[in-house]
């Protein structure tokens, strides 16, 4: 029952951070004066993912993986239901999304990868 309460918490924390990064993305980008929608979806999918991974309390790159399909069909979902006038004849922003979320996962595996590396390499010395 633990572990669900803190998959759980997980969820929230994710649900939180895309919230929260997706409205910060898209106040700079105005600030900056750039296209909104390939920043927000860029720095959204980014911290979806890492959220999913550090927050996740065991199987973290499933957990991962699972978050960036989820947000890739919300994209997906999102792009078309928000679409605006300069996006029309593009689906540049719904790549640049994808990208940055498979990015995030590449990062987030090598991240896990040098994490059990570590952690092998201090059982070794402790044995």
């Amino acid at each position: 029952m633990n572990l669900l309460v803190r998959f759980l918490f997980s969820i929230t924390i994710v649900i939180v951070v895309f919230v929260v990064s997706a409205t910060l993305a898209g106040v700079l980008a105005d600030i900056a004066g750039v296209w909104k929608k390939p920043m927000i979806g860029g720095v959204a999918a980014a911290c979806v993912v890492f959220s999913g991974y550090a927050s996740a309390p065991k199987h973290k790159l499933i957990s991962a993986s699972v978050w960036l399909i989820v947000g890739a069909v919300a994209a997906w979902i999102l792009s078309s239901v928000f679409m605006y006038a300069e996006d029309a004849a593009t689906q540049l922003p719904l790549l640049i999304t994808y990208a940055s979320g498979a990015l995030s996962l590449m990062l987030c595996w090598l991240w896990h990868k040098r994490a059990l590396t570590m952690s092998s390499d201090k059982a070794e010395t402790h044995r």
